[in-house]
Formats: structure tokens, C-alpha cells, sequence
């Protein structure tokens, strides 16, 4: 009840951003509110190290190792609270969904007889191995490649860590790392235009294996970055939504920043020259518009949102003039791309692992093993670009029947958000939660742990979220008008004078 309190009194007031961020710290560190300040500021911890050291998926990094690391904090007391039974009620089948997902890596990695895992599909190529070298038949673990189970294992400890620990944020909490992931998101852009400018070998870019001569901001791959700009949209709309018609008000500071972001964000997608991303962004423009429309900044404000909506649109176009043709190109010659090539390989992979897989992380070691030797060449093909191919080929039709329950509650949760009048920041983050997904298609940029966190984030949002949950259109009220939490005592005092009126007459 007390960080409900403080999200109502951060919502409402209406002095500069500096002296609302002050009194918001100071409410925080209040002996009630400390709980919750400790969640945020694991979870602050984890967002920066996940986005700074977060942006590859090869391996088991020194990067990846530090972004595991500093989950473990978060996950802790994520873990305590939630084992306390002090988690919200509608977050028992994400938090039960979690637990499966990491059942699943660790079932793979246990010792089988013999008598077991050589009557498991795609077998035979182990089996001949062991025959030609003499080793007989020892107890084997179902994956095929266990390192790299073990690998994906502790890699979901990242993602797990904020998807639980989310769970005890408050709203407050949660615009401020919004506002945080937009600023990185800036940050990321200003190290790709250092990597564009220092050329294919530029000490800027942080990875080995990434995309030279492109800019990939903090992550290694073009592809990535663009996801990275695109899903904030939402959160940037959402800020954007509180302007409040004067350019006067302190709040329309934060506003304009926002609506800032979107022609930063739309500039950095065209210089990644990511296809799928600046078709993504489309999609990602049309929902930002949405969460703004919602939230009544447009009926409030109609005439002043109309003047920027008007400049907005004029100037997405021009970025879009000019900066659309080499993006173009690459979909002129998208025919060509040696990455497509492979998923008839990846389609008849999965119908020799069915029903159980191959193994979590097994995808590079059981499509190399498989390549015909025609298609061998520097470029290899370490995913399917195609992560619903992908998890069926290494966890079968256990991993689809998650996936499914998953969609199913998302679905539900999207339903219930947008249908009714309801904190925009939840409806933002059905966003930040289908635009990767949908560049999942054709890319893996749910496999880093940047986007992976964010994609955690933005389901222990919804997860938590129930009707009546404090909301932008709360923080819009006009100047001197009372929030519910202040109007209360009002109303008691009323009550108690008409019961004296009652009295004396």
C-alpha cells in the first residue's frame, strides 16, 4: 500500500523533473518503502550491465559471465520474496512457466543408460562414433551438445533474475528504468556513428565476430541494435503521452524528450540497415501511436498534439527520404541472403529429432554435423534465424507446449490491458514484448541478454498488472487537482461533518 502511496504522489506532482525525482528517492528510502528500493536497485544494476556487456549471444563470454553475475543479486531477492509468498497472485503461471523453461536444460543434462538414449531419435551418428573409437556404451545426457545446454542454462539466469525481481517493483520503479533504457539506447547510438566514422576496423566496435563497416552500437549485430531502438518506442510513448498542451509545464520537458527518441531510434534502424528492423519499426511507430491515443493526451490536448503530430510526421519523412535507399538495396538482394538457404536443412533436422529434440543449444553442433559439403563456407550458421524453428529442433514438442501456454497467457494479459483503461506502461509493454518476437522470425535477438532482460521486464509488467493500476492519465491531472490517495481525507472529513449536521438538527 505504501509504494502505491509514493507512485500517486511521483504522479501528481508538478514541480521540475529534478526536484520529483529528489522527492521520489526520498519517499523511497522510507523504512516501509526499502524493500522495493532494494529490488530496484538490483534490477537497475542488472539493466545497465545486461545492456553495456550484453549485446552478443555467442558463447560464454567474460562479457556474458559479468551480465550473470550481477543478475544473481536481483535473483536472490527475487527468489526470498517471491518464496515468502509475498508475490502477486496473477504472476503464479509465468513464475510456474519460468520453472518448467529451467527444467527443461536441466532435464537434458542427466546421465541416461544406454538402454535409453540410443532409442532416441538421431542417435545413429553417436552411436557409429562410439562404435569406430571402441568406447562401447556409456550413460550419455539426452542433449547432444551439453556444454552448450549447460551454456543456455546459466544464460537464462540473466532474464529470469528480472522477470522475478520484476515482480516487486513499484510504477514508479519502472518509468525510471524505461527512462534509463531510452537514455542507453542514445548511448548505443552515439558509439555506432564512432563505429561508422572509424571505418570496418574501428576500436569501437566491442565484439570480434559482429557486422564491420555497420553500426551496431553496443550489441554485435546490426540486427540486434535495431531491435534495441525499435522496442523502446513504446516506453518513449508513454512519457510522450504526459505532455500536457504547454510548453511551459515542467512536464513537457520529458515529453518532448521522448518524442525525441522516436526520430533517434528511426535514424539509428536506417543506419543499421536492418530489413527486418525498419519493417518492425513500422509496426513499432503504428503501437507507439497507439499508447499515446489511449491515454487521452489527444482529446485533452488536441490542438498542441495535432502541431506535433503534424511536425512529427514531416519530419519522419524526411529522415525516411534520405535515409531509406541503402536499406532498399538490401531488400532488392534479400534472394541472395546465405542465411535462408539453410532452413530446409533446419525443417528436415526437426523431423529426424522429433518429438523430444536434440538438446538446449545444440542447434550449431547438430546443423554442422549435417551441412552438405556444397553449402560449407566461411559464413557459418551458428542459429536457424528462426527461433520457433530453432526451439523445436532442440526442445521438441515439450518446448512448443510451453511456448503455447506462454502465448496463451500473453494473450489474455494483452486482451484484458487494452481493453481497459489501464496504466499505459502495461499496455507498452505488450509492445516490448511482441516487436522482438515478431523479429524472431527471421533473427535470434531474444538469445542476447540485453534484449533478453528487457523482454523479461516487460512480462513481470504485465504480469503484475491488474485493473485500476496507477496510470499516465493520473499523472496528466491539471495543476491543484487532488489524486485519489489525496482526496481520501477529504472525503472522511465530509462524512464526519454531514454525521454532525445529522446530529444537530
Amino acid at each position: 500500500m505504501a509504494s502505491r502511496d509514493v507512485d500517486r504522489r511521483f504522479a501528481a506532482y508538478d514541480g521540475p523533473i529534478w526536484e520529483r525525482a529528489l522527492d521520489f528517492l526520498r519517499e523511497s528510502w522510507r523504512a516501509e518503502n526499502q524493500t522495493q528500493t532494494a529490488v530496484f536497485a538490483c534490477a537497475a544494476l542488472l539493466m545497465i550491465v545486461a545492456t553495456l556487456f550484453g549485446g552478443a549471444s555467442q558463447g560464454n563470454a567474460l562479457s556474458l559471465t559479468a551480465v550473470e553475475v550481477a543478475s544473481l543479486p536481483l535473483l536472490f531477492v527475487g527468489l526470498y520474496l517471491t518464496l515468502a509468498g509475498t508475490a502477486p497472485k496473477s504472476a503464479i503461471l509465468p513464475l510456474i512457466l519460468l520453472a518448467l523453461v529451467a527444467l527443461v536444460p536441466i532435464a537434458q543434462l542427466v546421465p541416461l543408460p544406454a538402454s535409453i538414449w540410443t532409442r532416441l531419435p538421431g542417435r545413429g551418428p553417436v552411436m557409429q562414433v562410439l562404435d569406430v573409437t571402441r568406447l562401447g556404451r556409456p550413460s550419455e545426457p539426452f542433449s547432444l551438445a551439453p556444454q552448450e545446454t549447460w551454456r543456455s542454462l546459466l544464460a537464462l539466469a540473466p532474464p529470469a533474475a528480472m522477470l522475478v525481481g520484476g515482480l516487486f517493483l513499484t510504477n514508479g520503479h519502472r518509468r525510471v528504468l524505461a527512462a534509463c533504457w531510452l537514455l542507453l539506447a542514445v548511448v548505443s547510438l552515439g558509439f555506432g556513428v564512432l563505429q561508422l566514422i572509424g571505418g570496418p576496423d574501428s576500436r569501437f566496435y566491442f565484439y570480434d565476430i559482429t557486422n564491420p563497416g555497420s553500426l551496431v552500437g553496443l550489441f554485435s549485430n546490426r540486427n540486434n541494435e535495431a531491435v534495441f531502438f525499435y522496442t523502446l518506442m513504446p516506453f518513449a510513448a508513454v512519457f510522450a503521452a504526459q505532455f500536457r498542451g504547454s510548453f511551459e509545464n515542467p512536464r513537457a520537458i520529458p515529453a518532448l524528450l521522448a518524442l525525441l527518441y522516436f526520430f533517434v531510434a528511426i535514424v539509428g534502424v536506417l543506419a543499421t540497415r536492418s530489413r527486418a528492423g525498419v519493417a518492425i519499426t513500422a509496426v513499432a511507430l503504428l503501437g507507439s501511436a497507439a499508447v499515446i491515443v489511449r491515454s487521452g493526451a489527444l482529446r485533452r490536448h488536441g490542438r498542441a498534439a495535432l502541431g506535433i503530430g503534424l511536425g512529427s510526421i514531416a519530419a519522419i519523412g524526411a529522415v525516411l527520404l534520405f535515409g531509406l535507399g541503402p536499406v532498399l538495396d538490401r531488400f532488392s538482394s534479400s534472394g541472395a541472403d546465405p542465411r535462408f538457404t539453410g532452413w530446409p536443412l533446419v525443417t528436415a533436422l526437426i523431423e529426424r529429432f522429433l518429438p523430444l529434440g536434440s538438446g538446449v543449444g545444440s542447434f550449431q553442433s547438430v546443423y554442422m554435423a549435417a551441412e552438405p559439403l556444397r553449402d560449407v563456407s566461411p559464413i557459418y550458421f551458428n542459429h536457424a534465424h528462426d527461433d520457433y524453428l530453432e526451439l523445436l529442433l532442440e526442445t521438441g514438442y515439450v518446448g512448443v507446449a510451453l511456448f503455447a501456454v506462454f502465448m496463451l497467457w500473453l494473450l489474455e494479459r494483452l486482451a484484458r490491458i487494452w481493453t481497459s483503461r489501464s496504466d499505459d506502461m502495461a499496455a507498452a509493454c505488450t509492445l516490448v514484448i511482441l516487436l522482438p518476437m515478431a523479429h524472431s522470425l527471421v533473427e535470434y535477438p531474444l538469445r542476447t541478454e540485453a534484449i533478453a532482460v528487457l523482454f523479461a521486464f516487460a512480462c513481470s509488467t504485465i504480469a503484475v498488472w491488474r485493473p485500476g493500476a496507477v496510470s499516465s492519465r493520473t499523472a496528466a491531472v491539471a495543476p491543484g487537482t487532488r489524486t485519489p490517495a489525496e482526496a481520501e481525507p477529504r472525503r472522511a472529513h465530509s462524512g464526519r461533518r454531514r454525521r454532525r449536521v445529522r446530529v444537530k438538527l
